[in-house]
């Protein structure tokens, strides 16, 4: 009987929205939260309404060919490097993309190389339970002419390179990265996110902005069609500050 409310719910979500930008930060970005039985009703409902969004999402991904991918990512990139906030960075977290069906990385990663900064990978931990991932420093140095560093590191069970055994080991702390990369499903023009339901970078995120030190500036990278009208959010969800789509800028430009 509720079939017809879900679909309502995800056009809802889907319809393109009004043009408009949003100063986001994520000292604003914590949610209020309700109780009693209208909090249990309320967070059902916005589990729902992210699950309709990622399939949704995902499948318009899935028809998107390889060149569409590449030639999105390059326009994404060519913003990010005009920023002032990313050319005054002296450190970045990165992640490393999957095979398909995301932004890839490579560009990125090969400009921060180029430029010298100072360059944090993620690494996703066995405690899966708790969505454990840390941010490692990386040896840009071991970049050889036409190949990046990570190109032939050990790849995961998603086809995501990650840092081979043996690797040094310095880990991101309060403070260390000036600007972070981060990827998702879907987005909207509040600068909300929609990851893909592990939570690893809300809780990276958290840690990283639990103490006096300064936070990072948090980018969203995305394809066209991962923009949407509205994400369903709860009290844990962190809001971008800017987020960079192939054809234009949402935020604050200024950063």
């Amino acid at each position: 009987m509720y079939a017809w409310r879900g679909s309502l719910v995800l056009s809802a979500l889907l319809k393109p929205g009004v043009c408009y930008h949003s100063k986001a930060s994520f000292h604003s970005a914590l949610r209020p939260k309700m109780s009693g039985v209208s909090a249990t009703h309320g967070a059902n409902d916005i589990v729902t309404r992210k699950k309709q969004l990622r399939k949704q999402v995902r499948s318009m991904i899935s028809e998107l060919s390889k060149n569409d991918i590449e030639s999105q990512s390059l326009e994404v990139w060519e913003r990010l490097f005009d920023l002032p906030v990313y050319k005054q960075a002296q450190s970045v977290g990165l992640f490393l993309s999957m095979p398909s069906g995301e932004i890839d990385t490579d560009l990125a990663i090969r400009n921060a190389v180029e430029a010298g900064k100072h360059i944090y990978v993620p690494q996703v931990g066995k405690n899966f339970e708790h969505a454990d991932m840390e941010l490692l420093k990386v040896d840009q140095s071991a970049s050889k002419a036409g190949e990046l560093f990570h190109q032939a590191w050990p790849r995961n069970k998603w086809g995501i390179p990650e840092p081979p055994p043996g690797m040094p080991i310095v880990l991101a702390k309060e403070g260390d990265i000036d600007v972070l990369i981060v990827p998702g499903l879907a987005f909207d023009r509040k600068c909300d996110r929609l990851g893909q339901g592990k939570g690893y970078y809300d809780r990276f995120i958290q840690r990283m902005i639990s103490s006096d030190k300064k936070p990072p500036c948090l980018i969203a990278v995305c394809l066209t069609c991962q923009l949407v009208e509205e994400i369903p959010v709860e009290s844990y969800d962190r809001r971008m500050d800017l987020i960079i789509t192939p054809s234009e800028i949402i935020g604050s430009k200024n950063k």
